[in-house]
């Protein structure tokens, strides 16, 4: 490890003879502050000038090497809190709401395949995306059910020249990654195919550390806290741009493949049960645009298709070999599909813009853990959006949506967004409606295995939530320095939320239920500093909670809790970046009843440290190295000030591998 540091002081050292001059410097850095955004916007505009208050990691956040899917690169965002489930991956709550309230979008194209309300964000690769752009706050008026509490939209790279690339990761705790992309014009077209494979070990708490892993014995330590992990995926698009129209066409398909591995069987402990989880995903997909004088228009198909499959066999620790168990209940397979079809008519005048569209949604269920073997539903709305700038100062955004859903009556979604400007200085005033049908896996799912006891309510009453956003930005300009600050304050009310409740404290089970309400509030700041070859990002927030016992216990209305994070990039030379991020997760106090009293529960309070350098080697080769989780995190208490088993008092909870090292390598195998 001793080594690993030294490398670290020679790779900088190496790069402060190689000065830039501050001036190219501000300006490299200030472009990040001005990307254009498209996530909910009639065109693209930069995120300072959105009515939408629009978070942004761009490619320069993307390129520090730290992050190598979804989960990882929001995992230190403020007011973004990630629960990790050892076999059900990565899942994401934004201003205090979780779960099915979070719209993940590729491109305006919802994903599907939720276990347990909740996407795994550990399934979505990074390879070929330009930025990731995030909107707290409902967008149900644009994007419909499941955006309730935010919505993320992953923008993936126009590739408009000849390229080829090929990276390589590896990391200390079993992970090898490489992916590769090749992009080729053919006259005025461009064919672009990208291929990534993921492969992790395993892991578990009481596992030495190895800088390079070696075979394992088939003895108990094969069942690993963190299951081995295997993840391929390849997508194929064909893309054209002319004058008047453009379209891109594309194919995706994912596979990934979870081991758990079984302790093994007394009294000889020679065999063992495992199971393996199968993810199939295949995305078809078209996005066309047309434009003809003032008028745009917008068509989005696309056919989603997710099957997870699960498989359990007996095996002979002996020789390795495995027989399938005959018991319908150790094997499963369901299926989810989406046929989605959106257009939208927009025109652009000097004052105003609007934009009338059509979105339509059909989705349907199979399998022998959804009830009667077979569910469909649909979801077809027609919206509509103005924005009319009455002066330089002012921004006026109205929004509605009229949705008709096949199991749920939905009423009339409304949305108002109000920009104020003066100078570099902004305030946004928002009020939306929310709304959101419950899903298959809430209604009609059954999901059991050895961690997991959840069954489908089918008397469920759909979500309707009021969302109140007030954002301030001010920027000050110094004479090498300039400060962007950024203050938001929030009120989320849900009503009929929907929550999963244990149903039967003697089998453990549990299953969905409509809370009568639910409320966030919360406020946080933002602060980006640029000095001369520095950017560095600052936040903190405060959020509070509902707590459902308030007025039947005389408790506390709202639960709070504190995050804070820190970011900063160091340019050292022309070709080496220094990236440092940190995040402090605050505790949330939780009250469950425990034999008719109330308890408070409450995590631990823990804090991560990432860091990377990247080198750029001539002009086609970039080298990182680094580190993450340096406080060596791994479980976090969650306790009670009672010792009552039902509090749960000294129950852990899982959050991270440990430290860990990495090294990454990207070659630009051509580029003309």
């Amino acid at each position: 490890m001793k080594n690993f540091y030294l490398l670290i002081s020679i790779f900088c050292i190496h790069n402060l003879n190689a000065q830039d001059t501050l001036s190219d410097k501000n300006i490299a850095l200030k472009s990040n502050l001005n990307e254009v955004v498209v996530t909910g916007q009639l065109s693209e505009t930069t995120a300072e000038d959105a009515v939408h208050k629009i978070r942004v990691i761009g490619s320069k956040e993307l390129n520090s090497g730290l992050f190598t899917d979804l989960a990882s690169a929001l995992s230190k965002r403020l007011n973004i809190r990630l629960s990790e489930d050892n076999i059900l991956g990565s899942s994401i709550s934004i201003q205090g709401i979780s779960g099915q309230n979070v719209k993940i979008l590729i491109d305006d194209v919802p994903i599907i395949g939720r276990l347990n309300g909740n996407i795994d964000l550990s399934q979505i690769n990074l390879n070929n995306i330009e930025r990731i752009e995030i909107v707290e706050g409902p967008l149900s008026t644009i994007y419909g059910t499941d955006a309730l509490a935010g919505t993320v939209n992953i923008i993936t790279k126009e590739q408009t020249i000849n390229q080829k690339s090929l990276t390589t990761y590896y990391e200390t705790i079993g992970k090898y990654n490489y992916d590769f992309l090749l992009a080729e014009n053919i006259k005025e077209n461009t064919v672009t195919y990208g291929f990534s494979r993921k492969f992790f070990n395993g892991w578990s708490s009481d596992q030495k550390f190895r800088l390079i892993p070696i075979r394992e014995l088939a003895d108990k330590n094969r069942n690993k806290q963190w299951k081995p992990k295997e993840q391929i995926s390849h997508k194929l698009s064909f893309k054209k741009n002319k004058d008047l129209y453009s379209y891109n066409n594309y194919i995706e398909r994912f596979h990934e493949k979870i081991t758990n591995r079984g302790i093994p069987l007394e009294p000889y402990y020679e065999n063992a049960f495992d199971e393996y989880y199968h993810t199939f995903k295949t995305n078809l997909g078209s996005d066309i645009k047309f434009k003809y004088e003032k008028h745009k228009i917008r068509l989005l198909l696309a056919h989603n298709k997710y099957t997870r499959t699960k498989e359990t066999f007996y095996k002979n620790l002996t020789d390795l070999s495995e027989i399938i168990v005959l018991d319908d209940n150790m094997q499963d397979t369901s299926q989810f599909k989406l046929w989605m079809a959106k257009v939208g008519v927009s025109k652009d005048y000097n004052k105003l813009k609007y934009q009338i569209g059509l979105d339509l949604n059909k989705q349907s269920a199979k399998g022998n853990r959804i009830s009667e073997g077979y569910q469909e539903k649909g979801d077809y709305a027609l919206f509509s959006i103005i924005e009319y700038k009455a002066n330089d100062i002012i921004v006026i955004r109205p929004s509605l949506r009229i949705i008709y859903n096949t199991k749920y009556k939905a009423p009339i979604v409304p949305a108002i967004n109000t920009l104020f400007k003066w100078g570099e200085n902004k305030i946004r005033i928002s009020y939306a409606k929310g709304f959101r049908a419950p899903d298959f896996k809430e209604l009609f799912f059954e999901f059991i295995d050895v961690n997991h006891n959840i069954v489908g309510n089918e008397l469920l009453l759909a979500e309707e939530s009021n969302n109140f956003n007030i954002n301030t930005t001010i920027s000050k300009k110094l004479i090498q320095t300039e400060i962007v600050s950024d203050i938001s304050l929030f009120y989320n009310n849900i009503s009929n939320k929907i929550d999963l409740l244990n149903s039967s404290l003697e089998t453990n089970q549990y299953s969905y239920f409509n809370i009568a309400k639910y409320e966030t509030k919360g406020i946080s700041y933002r602060s980006t500093i640029l000095i001369s070859n520095t950017e560095i990002n600052f936040g903190i927030s405060y959020i509070g909670r509902y707590n459902k016992f308030a007025d039947e216990y005389n408790l506390a209305k709202f639960n709070f809790s504190q995050d804070l994070n820190i970011n900063a990039l160091f340019q050292i030379g022309k070709k080496t970046k220094l990236n440092i991020y940190y995040k402090k997760t605050g505790e949330i106090p939780i009250f469950t009843l425990d034999n008719n009293d109330v308890v408070e529960v409450y995590s631990d309070i823990y804090n991560m440290l990432d860091f990377s350098i990247n080198r750029r080697i001539y002009n086609n080769i970039t080298i990182t190295i680094g580190a993450k989780n340096l406080f060596n995190i791994t479980d976090i208490k969650q306790s009670s000030e009672n010792n009552t088993v039902h509090s749960n008092n000294n129950n852990t909870i899982s959050v991270g591998y440990g430290r860990t090292f990495f090294t990454s390598l990207k070659f630009k195998l051509w580029k003309k």
